[in-house]
């Protein structure tokens, strides 16, 4: 009967004092980046839209684009944006889209928000049926990203969330952001960069650092 006795005792200590579990993270940071696929037909004006900027911040982070009413399509653009610690639990971002008419998760994830996100993590923060959204409805499309890790490196201190595409690899992206293979893998221990898909983060020094053959910032 002791055991039994004993474990029932646990249980009751175990519901009035409660042990709080640790936060995975207290705090955000003010400045993180998104890599963001400009695709055919879309312009500044709709991307500083969805992903709530200013044109002259996302020029700012973009000196490459000489003119903002004609952005080149199928080139990746630095987008700058808050990264926040999500009850205590993750870094992301929860931007605010306005759904329309012919609108789906699919296509709001993967098109319009450049896969920095997925359909089933939009639909996980939204509580319409994907099948029943009705126009005009704010939906939360909510966008990973990181703040570093100091038990890494301290050395680098802005970090962008980047959409693995197709033609990507651990050694390409090294040679476009001029960082070594090592510290990539470093901070996405177990990512595979020739996935074709998923998220990545890209780490940078902050001023002066070229980053994706973006120009500097």
């Amino acid at each position: 009967m002791f055991p039994f006795k004993l474990g029932l005792f646990a249980v009751i200590i175990s519901i009035f004092f409660r042990v709080p579990v640790e936060s995975k993270c207290s705090k955000g940071c003010d400045l993180a980046l998104a890599s963001y696929y400009v695709w055919p037909e879309s312009n500044l004006t709709f991307i500083s839209k969805v992903m709530s900027v200013q044109i002259s911040d996302i020029l700012s982070y973009n000196p490459q684009i000489p003119n903002q009413d004609s952005v080149q399509s199928d080139i990746r653009i630095n987008i700058p944006f808050p990264c926040d610690c999500i009850n205590g639990d993750f870094f992301a971002h929860v931007f605010k889209y306005t759904f329309r008419v012919d609108d789906i998760y699919e296509k709001v994830a993967g098109k319009y928000y450049a896969n920095l996100t997925t359909t089933e993590w939009v639909q996980k923060f939204n509580s319409y049926d994907p099948n029943r959204i009705p126009d005009g409805a704010q939906i939360n499309v909510t966008v990973n990203c990181s703040c570093g890790d100091s038990s890494v490196s301290k050395v680098y201190g802005l970090f962008m969330t980047y959409p693995l595409r197709p033609e990507d690899s651990l050694d390409s992206i090294a040679t476009e952001t001029n960082l070594t293979t090592a510290v990539l893998k470093s901070y996405n221990p177990d990512a595979n960069f020739s996935a074709g898909s998923g998220l990545v983060y890209i780490p940078a020094k902050g001023e002066g650092f070229v980053l994706i053959g973006m120009g500097k910032f």
